[in-house]
């Protein structure tokens, strides 16, 4: 395993940020929800960018679980 980047003195990898990344959005949906809301007046596209985020983080996870056990 190679090692992550070191950020305040600790080591931090990609999926730990994704995960913070994830758990912030969840806590702050609603907010979020407002803003994109204003962004994107019309729902359906709305809720294509939203579907596009969330299929790119369902990517990442698995071609990171794909790389993980491949061996």
């Amino acid at each position: 395993m190679r090692p992550g980047r070191k950020v305040l003195g600790r080591e931090v990898d990609l999926s730990h940020i994704l995960i913070v990344l994830a758990v912030i959005g969840f806590l702050f949906r609603r907010p979020l929800g407002r803003m994109f809301a204003k962004q994107f007046p019309d729902r359906a596209k709305r809720h294509r960018v939203v579907g596009t985020i969330i299929l790119a983080f369902a990517l990442v996870i698995a071609v990171r679980l794909a790389a993980l056990f491949w061996k």
